[in-house]
């Protein structure tokens, strides 16, 4: 158990209190002890230990998990319980226990440079003075990208956009540390800049924590450029995880919102608190029912709210929702409208005159 070895203090420190089962959507979703964090830490000793033994059991259990990092959140003891089911994971595909549907992505990504295995993606290059980074999500919904692209020329920003790849999250938290380490040297030659805009939440938490880079998320970069609007609308907001806990970018989108005359109806958890929406750490491809589940609380936890659209800025978050929401409205006749914050901001600059 190579990766462990380096966090074995880590598992340690962690002291048992059950704290991180708080809101854990995995654990609250299955009930098992070792669907939460302190499972998930104690699965990963036994490894290390070499009291249990690598198995597909073991591996399912240590890929189910959103890496929401809720756990981190409520951790009185402040265990990087990512960093231990990542290395955990990293030790398991080494022992063969990879899913097929992760080496598919990984093999996606080596081949093509995104995560979808598409040859026809391109990036909208352009020279300019601050380099942005789209990812892959992004790139793979080309109307979305332009819309944001032109939010920001709107607002006063001279973009320079290059041909990229995938920044290699999928290679390190679904534990293809060996892949990541040679994927590592291509994405620094294709991206070698010290600073950076990005669009997706998970892309600039990772430019950040993998490479170093002082990347700021679109969220934080428009806001004092934002003209007012009054589109009068009422929303609810759903944090990203990667945005809230990751990167601490809570009050940004709510003073977009409000500065664009949106009101927003709080769902009962929000902020660094907000409910994790199932498509993160890798569940929305090996384990899609458990992801729809944790969706399908979300949504419900946003129709309490008593609006009907929901809001949030990242693609991952928007994408599982929206399959959600559509379940819901079609099994219980509920609508619930989710949406990406950039059509907001393409409304408002609309309607500011922009």
């Amino acid at each position: 158990m190579g990766y462990l070895n380096k966090l074995e203090q880590e598992m340690n420190t962690c002291i048992r209190c059950a704290y991180c089962f708080e809101e854990c959507p995995v654990f609250n979703e299955q009930g098992w002890d070792s669907d939460g964090a302190r499972g998930k830490v104690i699965l990963s000793y036994g490894l290390l230990s070499g009291e249990i033994e690598p198995s597909r059991y073991i591996a399912d259990k240590l890929f189910q998990c959103t890496c929401c990092r809720d756990c981190v959140e409520r951790c009185p003891s402040n265990v990087r319980v990512v960093d231990i089911i990542s290395s955990a994971r990293a030790d398991l595909v080494d022992a063969g226990f990879a899913s097929e549907t992760h080496k598919y992505v990984i093999e996606n990504i080596k081949n093509t440079g995104n995560i979808y295995g598409d040859t026809e993606v391109t990036s909208p290059v352009r020279e300019g003075e601050t380099p942005l980074f789209i990812g892959c999500q992004y790139l793979s919904r080309p109307n979305k990208t332009k819309r944001y692209i032109k939010i920001l020329e709107k607002l006063g920003f001279d973009l320079h956009i290059q041909k990229e790849i995938c920044c290699g999250f999928p290679m390190e938290i679904l534990g293809f540390r060996k892949d990541f380490e040679a994927h590592k040297e291509k994405f620094l030659k294709s991206f070698p800049y010290k600073e950076a805009i990005a669009f997706c939440p998970t892309c600039t938490v990772f430019l950040k924590e993998g490479y170093g880079i002082d990347v700021k998320h679109i969220m934080q970069v428009i806001l004092e450029k934002l003209p007012e609007a009054d589109l009068g609308l009422k929303v609810t907001y759903h944090d990203p995880c990667d945005l809230s806990r990751g990167l601490g970018i809570i009050d940004e989108p709510r003073k977009i919102l409000e500065k664009l005359g949106v009101e927003v109806v709080e769902m009962k958890r929000n902020k660094a608190q907000s409910g994790c929406c199932g498509g993160g750490g890798g569940i929305l491809m090996s384990d899609s029912s458990l992801s729809d589940r944790i969706a399908l609380n979300r949504i419900k936890e946003a129709m309490d709210t008593g609006v009907d659209t929901l809001v949030t800025s990242c693609p991952t978050c928007e994408q599982v929702l929206k399959k959600a929401a559509k379940e819901i409205g079609e099994r219980e006749g509920k609508n619930m409208v989710v949406r990406n914050i950039e059509d907001i901001l393409w409304k408002g600059l609309k309607k500011g005159g922009k």
